[in-house]
C-alpha cells in the first residue's frame, strides 16, 4: 500500500486532533510515495535532515504523527515483510490480534478483499475501545484497481450500523498530471441519491475516520441510509461530522481560497407538504440544475446542526422532510428536521458555501 504526500498530511491532520494511541497496525505493508524533506517542508517543520532528500519511512512517519512509534503490519502472506500473516476474508481473527490497536489503517487493502463484511468485521475486532478505523477507498474511476470501488454511504452507514462515532468523512479528487487535489466532505446524499454519471475523469477517493465506543458492534448490517430513511425514520447521519468548506491541496500544502460565506434565512414559503422555499440573495454560485444536479456546495444548519441530505429530490423533501434541501438555481428548498414550521419554530437556519 502507498501514501501520497496530500494523503499524509491529511491524515496527519486527523490523527493529531483525535489524540490518537496506538499501537498502529496497516493493513498491507506501508510505503511512503515522497521524502521526508517534502513532508516536513508541507507540515512547516523543521527537519534535522532537511538537506537530506531520503526517502520517507512508514515508522518515521507515524512518529511524526504524534508519537506513534508503536507500528505493525497485517498481511496475506509475509512476502513483503509483514509482521502478522492473516486473511482478512477468514472469520476467525488470530487472538492476538483482538483489541490490540489504537489505530488500524487500511490504505490500499479493502478493495481487493472479496469478503468485505469479514473485513470490516476484523478491523473492528482488531480496535480497543477508542481506537480508530481509518479506510482511504477507490471511489471512482479505479477500475480493476481492486474488486471494488466504494461510495461514501458504505462506510458512513456501516460504522453508524456498528456504533461508532463518525468523524471525518472527504472526498479527494485529483488527476495522476496535476499534484493539485479538490478535497470535499462527503456525507450522505453529498453525490445525490441513486444518480448516476455525475463525476467528471478524475479519480476519486473516499477517506473517513470513525472511534470504536466500548458499546460498538463487530459485526453489523447496514441499511443505506439515503432509502431507508424513507421507512424507517433514521436521522441525518451526517450531522456528527465536522463540515468544511471544500479547498484544493498541493505538495501537501492547503491552497487558501478565502473565508467560507454565511447567511442567515429568516422568510419561508410554503411549497407544499413538508417542503419550504427561499430565495437566496444574487451574489451567491447558482445551485444545481437538470445538467448539473450535485454541483452545490451550500450547506445548511438548523441551530448549528447540520441538516441534510443536501441535493434531494422535491418529492423527498415534500413527502419525507426531516431535514433533507436542495438548493436548486437561485433558490433554497427545504425541511425542518420535525417537520414544523421555519417561520415559527424559534430556530436559526444558517447557510454556508
Amino acid at each position: 500500500m502507498g501514501l501520497a504526500l496530500n494523503v499524509a498530511v491529511l491524515l496527519r491532520g486527523w490523527l493529531l486532533a483525535h489524540h490518537a494511541n496506538g499501537p498502529v497496525a496497516t493493513l498491507g505493508v506501508m510505503d511512503c510515495g515522497f521524502s521526508e524533506k517534502a513532508f516536513t517542508k508541507a507540515i512547516e517543520k523543521v527537519s534535522l535532515w532537511a538537506s537530506a532528500d531520503r526517502p520517507m519511512s512508514a515508522p518515521r512517519y507515524f512518529q511524526m504523527c504524534g508519537g506513534l512509534n508503536d507500528l505493525s503490519s497485517i498481511d496475506i502472506s509475509k512476502y513483503e515483510g509483514a509482521d502478522f500473516e492473516f486473511d482478512l476474508n477468514n472469520e476467525s481473527l488470530p487472538p492476538e490480534l483482538i483489541g490490540r490497536f489504537g489505530v488500524v489503517l487500511n490504505g490500499g487493502t479493502l478493495e481487493h478483499v472479496f469478503h468485505v463484511p469479514n473485513a470490516l468485521t476484523n478491523i473492528s475486532r482488531m480496535l480497543r475501545p477508542g481506537g480508530l478505523a481509518v479506510h482511504i477507498l477507490p471511489m471512482s474511476n479505479c477500475v480493476d484497481h481492486g474488486f471494488y470501488q466504494f461510495s461514501p454511504t458504505l462506510m458512513l452507514d456501516y460504522y453508524a450500523a456498528a456504533k461508532f462515532d463518525l468523524l471525518n468523512s472527504i472526498s479527494l479528487h485529483f488527476s495522476p498530471q496535476s499534484p493539485r487535489w479538490l478535497v470535499k466532505p462527503a456525507l450522505l446524499g453529498s453525490y445525490g441519491e441513486g444518480l448516476i454519471g455525475t463525476f467528471d475523469q478524475r479519480i476519486a477517493f473516499h477517506m473517513l475516520v470513525a472511534r470504536k465506543r466500548p458499546d460498538s458492534l463487530d459485526w453489523a448490517i447496514p441499511i443505506q441510509s439515503l432509502y431507508g430513511r424513507k421507512f424507517t425514520g433514521q436521522r441525518h447521519l451526517s450531522d456528527a461530522i465536522e463540515w468544511f468548506s471544500p479547498f484544493e491541496i498541493e505538495n501537501g500544502r492547503r491552497i487558501e481560497s478565502g473565508k467560507p460565506t454565511e447567511f442567515r434565512i429568516e422568510s419561508f414559503a410554503s411549497n407544499g407538504g413538508l417542503m419550504w422555499g427561499a430565495t437566496l440573495p444574487d451574489y451567491l454560485p447558482r445551485g444545481d440544475d437538470s445538467t448539473s444536479p450535485i454541483s452545490s456546495s451550500l450547506a445548511l444548519f438548523e441551530d448549528g446542526k447540520l441538516l441534510g441530505p443536501p441535493h434531494s429530490a422535491h418529492d423527498t423533501i415534500q413527502k419525507i422532510g426531516r431535514g433533507a434541501y436542495s438548493h436548486w438555481g437561485g433558490a433554497l428548498f427545504l425541511s425542518s428536521s420535525d417537520g414544523s414550521d421555519p417561520n415559527t419554530n424559534g430556530r436559526q437556519y444558517l447557510c454556508k458555501l
